[in-house]
């Protein structure tokens, strides 16, 4: 173990100021987690590469490069970190369509390169086929989007933290929301993220032809029986001052992309009313559209509802997209 101010560091505690620092989101903060991060890596905290992972992965600080950070999920799953074990097998698990499975206890580093070995980063980068329901406004779904070991994965990480889902209310800011939206719902934060969120994260951004930086932080929606997500739009209203500022820093929500990552419900289908259009995907299956007309103006015809299941829990990944990269 390192030593600073003659005092032995306790395990984890420099991979927490890491995280302190880095959620500072500054350049001189992000130096000082970096910083601090190999401190902990070099100190033996195993967990510390899941996050080095996620900084090469992003480009966060340093150079996207995909390889490393799949090199950091490695040495942390041969260091005993049971986030990097079960990342490294779901992303393997989905390669190999379920392939052959790993004792997430083995000490043998054969073991998780050889699961390593297995994941193919081009599978991510490339855009989905897609069939097209509605050209205009434009609505699209792709069947197969994610695979069942990504949708528990995704599941599984969210479930601990949910809470009651917010509304984007016209201050710009994000409040519990009323009778009009009962579900509730986890937003990743930058530090929430892992390397299957962000191949998932890929995966949008290629399909959909953007860079990933204009993707907003990807929420897991969750509705019980009889919860909803009453008619509304997506898109931020330029009539609205705080909204329009909003759009000048950010850009607007032109893209909501969905992802259904669980069948095990009834109902709960996204109802447009302008379009007659109703639809609910199977486990992993994808629906997109686009929430501006061709001017880049609101389209108001993309009002949408979020029904309640009649049967079951309802799952969904949800990703809004901005018409600019924000950085």
């Amino acid at each position: 173990m390192e030593r600073a101010s003659g005092q032995v560091s306790p395990t984890g505690a420099r991979l927490a100021r890491a995280r302190e620092y880095l959620a500072g989101n500054s350049p001189q903060a992000i130096a000082h987690g970096l910083e601090a991060l190999h401190a902990a890596i070099r100190g033996g905290e195993a967990e510390a590469h899941c996050l080095m992972a996620v900084l090469l992965g992003m480009g966060v600080g340093v150079r996207q490069d995909w390889s490393q950070a799949l090199d950091h999920l490695l040495a942390g799953a041969v260091a005993g970190s049971p986030a990097a074990r079960g990342q490294l097998a779901v992303l393997a698990a989905d390669a190999l369509r379920g392939g052959p499975a790993v004792d997430p206890d083995t000490a043998d580093p054969r073991e998780w390169l050889a699961l390593l070995e297995s994941v193919r980063v081009e599978g991510w980068t490339a855009p989905c086929a897609k069939q097209v329901l509605s050209t205009s406004p434009r609505v699209v779904v792709i069947e197969g989007f994610l695979s069942a070991p990504i949708c528990a994965w995704i599941i599984g990480r969210a479930a601990p933290h949910l809470a009651p889902a917010k509304v984007y209310g016209a201050n710009a800011k994000a409040a519990p929301g009323d009778a009009g939206r009962t579900n509730s719902a986890f937003e990743f934060s930058f530090l929430d993220l892992d390397m299957v969120m962000l191949m998932a994260r890929t995966r949008i951004a290629a399909t959909i032809g953007v860079p990933v930086g204009a993707l907003e932080p990807p929420q897991v929606l969750h509705y019980d029986v009889g919860q909803r997500f009453a008619r509304h739009h997506d898109w931020l209203d330029p009539g609205l001052l705080a909204h329009a500022a909003d759009i000048a820093a950010r850009g607007q929500r032109a893209v909501t992309f969905l992802v259904y990552i669980n069948a095990e419900f009834e109902g709960g289908e996204t109802d447009f009313p302008h379009l007659a259009l109703r639809r609910r995907g199977g486990a992993g299956d994808a629906l997109y559209f686009g929430n501006l007309d061709p001017s880049g103006a609101p389209d108001r015809r993309t009002l949408h509802e979020g029904l309640a299941p009649t049967s079951g829990q309802k799952w969904l990944l949800s990703q809004w997209i901005r018409n600019r990269v924000v950085l």
